[in-house]
């Protein structure tokens, strides 16, 4: 039995880290990219494990899903830009979405996900 009382106010503060994921896994499932969209699924499910370690492999993985949206944006952006179609839009929307996912990668400095994880501890 779980005896830390602040359990549930430590996934409301991991929601954004999930939904950084999940925000990426619905990209990839828009195209139909079943493997990558289940590998992203599931990925949130390693922060139950807690270790300073996995606390740092998920916040590098939050600055990988960054440069992918950034990827993805000049991509879109590049179509848009060939279709003469409007790009303001959706580049501050994407803008958006990669500020929400660096922004993510911070949740980790809040004291009870600090606490949580033992982040203040050195790797013995």
């Amino acid at each position: 039995m779980n005896t830390d009382k602040g359990y549930l106010p430590n996934l409301v503060l991991l929601l954004p880290v999930v939904l950084s994921f999940w925000l990426l896994g619905a990209h990839y499932l828009r195209f139909g990219n079943m493997t990558v969209f289940l590998l992203l699924l599931v990925s949130p499910s390693i922060l139950l494990l807690r270790r300073l370690l996995i606390v740092r492999f998920v916040q590098f993985c939050l600055g990988v899903i960054a440069v992918t949206w950034m990827q993805i944006t000049y991509q879109m952006l590049e179509m848009r830009l060939m279709m003469g179609d409007d790009w303001m839009r959706m580049a501050l929307i994407m803008g958006g979405v990669i500020i929400f996912t660096l922004l993510s990668a911070c949740c980790f400095l809040h004291p009870k996900l600090e606490r949580y994880y033992s982040v203040n501890q050195s790797l013995r």
